[in-house]
């Protein structure tokens, strides 16, 4: 079986992962898919919601449509971010305890 896999190997996985796969390649395996959502959902957010319409009675701040679609986005970004890291994190540890339940 491949060292990455959840099956055979308790607590090296982590360390394997670690080792074979740089940190930049992980950085970009939850950022590139989450840049991707990102674009998506802030072209139906902005197709279903005018940026004026978006502050209370009509209260002005400032922000220019441009800019209120360049938070939109970043904030989508964000939002996505944290959810692919978070699915991350809970994929390893989930691995790393089914694999340490399996120990005699």
């Amino acid at each position: 079986m491949d060292d990455l896999s959840c099956s055979n190997q308790p607590l090296r996985v982590a360390s394997v992962a670690e080792k074979r796969i740089p940190r930049m390649q992980k950085c970009i395996a939850v950022l590139w898919p989450s840049f991707m959502v990102a674009i998506v959902a802030t072209g139906l957010f902005f197709s279903a919601f005018d940026p004026v319409d978006l502050f209370p009675f009509g209260h002005e701040t400032g922000i220019s449509r441009l800019g209120v679609y360049t938070l939109g986005f970043f904030t989508f970004w964000l939002i996505t971010a944290v959810s692919g890291i978070g699915t991350l994190y809970f994929a390893v540890t989930n691995c790393l305890r089914a694999n340490a339940d399996k120990q005699p």
